[in-house]
């Protein structure tokens, strides 16, 4: 695990809270995979997952159905995401958590080379 930034980084991060458990363990493995070009932070507090990247993270569906072998909804992540930083942006194919304002391009629902 990494160590988190602290509040005098000019580096915002963002992602969810979550309440630690086999889900909360799918859900990290996602967001790792999700996002290979950011250090994805992950602070276990036994009962509670904190997860975050520079400037943010995508979570998409299609990786944690992967991960789960099964259908998810993003309904789900609601269950166990207690809270989150910076801002949330949330469909029924992916998640976003981010600092930026301005407009950024919204993530493709797959990965590219895969469909």
């Amino acid at each position: 695990m990494n160590q988190m930034p602290s509040h005098d980084d000019p580096i915002r991060s963002a992602g969810p809270l979550l309440r630690s458990g086999e889900m909360a363990d799918a859900i990290v493995e996602a967001l790792e995979e999700d996002n290979p070009e950011k250090v994805v932070t992950v602070a276990d507090h036994s009962g509670y997952i904190r997860v975050e990247g520079p400037e943010g993270l995508v979570l998409r569906r299609a990786t944690v159905e992967l991960i789960l072998g099964r259908q998810f909804g993003m309904q789900e992540l609601a269950l166990i995401m207690t809270g989150f930083s910076g801002k949330i942006e949330m469909t029924t194919d992916y998640v976003r958590w981010y600092f930026k304002t301005e407009a950024t391009p919204e993530p493709s629902a797959t990965k590219e080379g895969t469909s």
